[in-house]
């Protein structure tokens, strides 16, 4: 007669350790997808103010336009 089989090794410690660091992983993303709830958030955006370049404008360098929109 032969010995019986031995089962499978299907949960090792390793494998254990790895599905519990994604479930912490997932918490952490979880948690951290929005502001705590004691942060104020502004009512609205903020707006940028972005100069325009001329377009009339003589230079072809990023340097001359620089100097140009500098006077």
């Amino acid at each position: 007669m032969k010995a019986p089989r031995k089962p499978a090794k299907t949960d090792t410690a390793r494998a254990e350790a790895k599905r519990a660091s994604a479930a912490h992983l997932a918490d952490l993303r979880r948690a951290h997808r929005s502001p705590p709830p004691d942060v104020g958030l502004p009512s609205r955006a903020a707006v940028r103010l972005v100069c325009p370049i001329p377009d009339a404008s003589w230079c072809s360098s990023p340097a001359q336009l620089c100097a140009e929109l500098a006077e």
